[in-house]
């Protein structure tokens, strides 16, 4: 897992090429020029979700975690709390990895560390980094967020 903030992206460019792309890619998007849908970067190997929702309880959550594309999550506005516990660690896998949905599901465990994700700030999601996004920070939010979609092997 990678967290930091999009003035510093430029120091992960050797970590994946893919990586270097969405958030290229990303920069791109304010508050004001925000439009969501899905936006290609390159093909199947980078590809954006520009999304726009409120936050949720932990009531629901589940965790989730891939295996073909990493997660590269930009906060544009607003903040979230992304959970975040490694894979082999979960304690009950609800859905077995489902290459049709590019997941694995598991029930949420209370365990997990609480990352605050900020406008400005980016998190990167390995095949390892079993994650829940889109919980509250305090109370429910309004967010705009993209997750980047980075094919591991390309």
């Amino acid at each position: 897992m990678i967290l930091d903030t999009m003035q510093n992206a430029a120091q992960y460019a050797d970590v994946h090429a893919g990586i270097q792309k969405a958030l290229e890619a990303m920069k791109a998007f304010t508050p004001q020029n925000y439009q969501t849908g899905r936006v290609v970067v390159d093909g199947d190997n980078v590809f954006l979700n520009v999304s726009a929702y409120k936050t949720h309880s932990t009531e629901n959550a589940v965790f989730e975690a891939h295996q073909e594309y990493i997660d590269v999550m930009y906060m544009v506005e607003g903040e979230e709390t992304i959970y975040v516990k490694p894979t082999s660690q979960l304690s009950a896998i609800t859905t077995a990895y489902d290459p049709k949905i590019e997941a694995l599901l598991a029930q949420f465990d209370d365990d997990a560390t609480a990352v605050h994700l900020t406008a400005g700030s980016f998190i990167v999601l390995f095949p390892q980094d079993a994650h829940s996004p889109g919980c509250h920070w305090g109370d429910e939010r309004s967010v705009k967020k993209i997750i980047g979609k980075v094919k591991l092997h390309p």
